[in-house]
C-alpha cells in the first residue's frame, strides 16, 4: 500500500483530531471520507449531506450518507388505502439509495375533521399547531414505514421501483448539469 505525507501545520491538528473523534475511524480513512466529499462536490454534480430516518409508527433511526436526489414518486393504491413514496439517490460510491414511504391514506371525512380540531387548537392557543404537542388522534398523517434499501446499479432497481420512475431515472442519470 503506497505511503502519502502529509505536512499540517500546529495551528490546525486540533481540526484533525476532532475530524478523526467526529468519525470515529483512523486518520487516514477520515481523510479519504473528506476527500471523497470534497471531490464530489467540486465536481458540481449536486451532492450533499443526506439526512433520512427509517422505522416505523413514529420510531424511527436516522440515517446519513453524500449523495443527491435523483428523481422521486408516489402511488397511490386505493384498494389498500395506502400511499407509496418512493425517493431514488446516487450516493458518492456510484450505488443508488432508495427511500420508501409507506403511509396509510385517512378518509376525507377523518381529515376534514382532524384539520378542525387543529384550527380549534390554534385559535385557543394563538398558535401555529407544528409548535404544539397535541394527541395522536388529531394528527392529519397516519402512523407511515420509512426503509432505506441500497441497490449497485440503476439496473438492480427493476422490479423494487415504478417502471416510469426506472425510465426517468435513465433519462435523467447523466442529464445537464446548469450552473445558473
Amino acid at each position: 500500500m503506497p505511503n502519502k505525507t502529509i505536512y499540517v501545520p500546529d495551528a490546525d491538528l486540533e481540526v484533525f483530531d476532532q475530524a478523526q473523534d467526529v468519525s470515529g475511524k483512523n486518520l487516514s480513512a477520515t481523510i479519504v471520507q473528506a476527500l471523497r466529499f470534497f471531490t464530489k462536490i467540486g465536481e458540481g454534480k449536486g451532492f450533499e449531506h443526506i439526512e433520512v430516518s427509517e422505522g416505523e409508527d413514529g420510531f424511527y433511526k436516522r440515517k446519513r450518507f453524500i449523495g443527491r436526489e435523483l428523481a422521486s414518486a408516489s402511488v397511490h393504491d386505493e384498494n389498500h388505502s395506502l400511499l407509496t413514496t418512493y425517493i431514488v439517490y446516487e450516493t458518492t460510491h456510484g450505488r443508488y439509495a432508495v427511500l420508501i414511504r409507506e403511509q396509510k391514506k385517512i378518509p376525507l371525512e377523518q381529515s376534514i375533521e382532524n384539520e378542525l380540531k387543529k384550527r380549534i387548537m390554534e385559535k385557543i392557543s394563538g398558535e401555529n399547531m407544528s409548535s404544539i404537542p397535541f394527541p395522536k388522534e388529531i394528527e392529519d398523517l397516519a402512523p407511515d414505514k420509512r426503509k432505506l434499501e441500497v441497490y449497485n446499479s440503476i439496473d438492480a432497481l427493476t422490479g423494487h421501483i415504478p417502471a416510469d420512475l426506472y425510465r426517468a431515472l435513465h433519462e435523467i442519470k447523466d442529464g445537464e448539469f446548469l450552473d445558473i
